[in-house]
């Protein structure tokens, strides 16, 4: 039987913080809201630097035009599509650019992943991990959302 020490260590900060009233505290909200403006002025600035080119903002993208696109690579590919409606939704949302063919091309794509408390623990002196001995929790689920929109696009 194996150990559920991360499981169990990620309840009881759940239940402590009161569940996404913690996760999605101030800092996390303040993170989020700004990758968005920085897109906004990105996209701004990639308009006035190439005017001769189409820029679009987009907060989604639907996994079927994902799908669509790999099967004009690849007919093997872009063929599982669970839930129909189903999209990508980055935090800070998505710029794309026109291509000579009239073809929309992604420019970036922007995350927020704010997550946990190492900040606040490291100023406090706090020491976390199973054996209390690490200045930072390892990795968690934020960053593997994050992963796993970037792999997508």
């Amino acid at each position: 039987m194996s150990k559920k020490n991360q499981s169990n260590r990620l309840t009881n900060q759940h239940k402590q913080s009161q569940g996404v009233v913690g996760i999605f505290g101030d800092d996390a909200r303040s993170h989020d809201l700004t990758v968005g403006t920085i897109s906004k002025l990105v996209i701004s600035k990639l308009e006035d630097e190439y005017p001769q080119l189409s820029f679009r903002y987009r907060v989604s993208i639907k996994k079927d035009e994902i799908n669509q696109s790999l099967k004009k690579i690849d007919p093997e590919l872009g063929q599982t599509l669970f839930v129909s409606n189903s999209s990508i939704k980055p935090d800070g949302g998505i710029i794309e650019v026109r291509d000579d063919n009239a073809d929309w091309r992604v420019v970036l794509v922007t995350e927020a992943k704010h997550q946990g408390k190492d900040v606040e623990n490291i100023k406090k002196g706090i020491l976390v991990g199973t054996k209390n001995n690490q200045d930072l929790m390892a990795a968690g689920n934020a960053i593997e959302r994050s992963h796993k929109n970037g792999n997508v696009i």
